[in-house]
């Protein structure tokens, strides 16, 4: 069973601000953690917001 589009943003606010996500699914926590690695090489690798020109 694929997760819904509602509740995969749900998971994506969770994991962007830094909340718990409070579900034991299985496929929730992939798609968690996914984000939560992400988030983690973006900030290693600078690729935070929009990159300034002036």
């Amino acid at each position: 069973m694929s997760l819904s589009s509602h509740r995969q943003h749900k998971i994506y606010i969770a994991a962007t601000m830094g909340y718990g996500l409070g579900s034991e699914d299985p496929e929730e926590l992939v798609l968690y953690e996914m984000i939560k690695k992400e988030i983690e090489n973006d900030r290693k690798n600078r690729n935070m917001g929009i990159q300034r020109t002036d």
